[in-house]
């Protein structure tokens, strides 16, 4: 189940064994940067790495947009790349797989920028696909 989570357990967990050290430094500093950049309580992003239930507020949707722009996959206007997403996943995930959860979450969008990252968060939490956060 780790086919999606190569894209948003970067942004919560940061580390990932197919990463360079150099990718999980930048991977580290974007999610400082974006805790930063919305005032959310790091805890929360422990609590999702550890499986725990989470209660979605505008910090943590904007916390997820950030880091969805930090790292390509939503574009400067809000809307989501694919091709970066397909691009950014190991080559040996099962296609059908990645397919089913870039398809599902990519159709998720929100009234703004900060409600579709939470949107697609929320998309990927329900589908599994950060499931190897703990």
């Amino acid at each position: 189940m780790k086919y999606l989570a190569v894209i948003l357990a970067f942004c919560l967990a940061g580390a990932y064994a197919g990463l360079s050290d150099e990718q999980k430094a930048k991977l580290v500093e974007h999610r400082k940067v974006c805790v930063a950049e919305t005032g959310l309580d790091p805890v929360v992003v422990e609590n999702i790495k550890k499986g725990q239930p989470v209660q979605f507020d505008e910090k943590l949707s904007c916390f997820a947009a950030c880091m969805l722009k930090r790292i390509g996959i939503m574009r400067p206007d809000g809307s989501m790349d694919e091709q970066v997403a397909r691009a950014k996943l190991p080559k040996d995930l099962p296609k059908d797989k990645v397919d089913a959860v870039i398809n599902s979450c990519k159709t998720q969008v929100g009234r703004n920028q900060c409600e579709t990252g939470g949107k697609v968060l929320g998309c990927l939490l329900k589908t599994k696909a950060v499931s190897i956060l703990a």
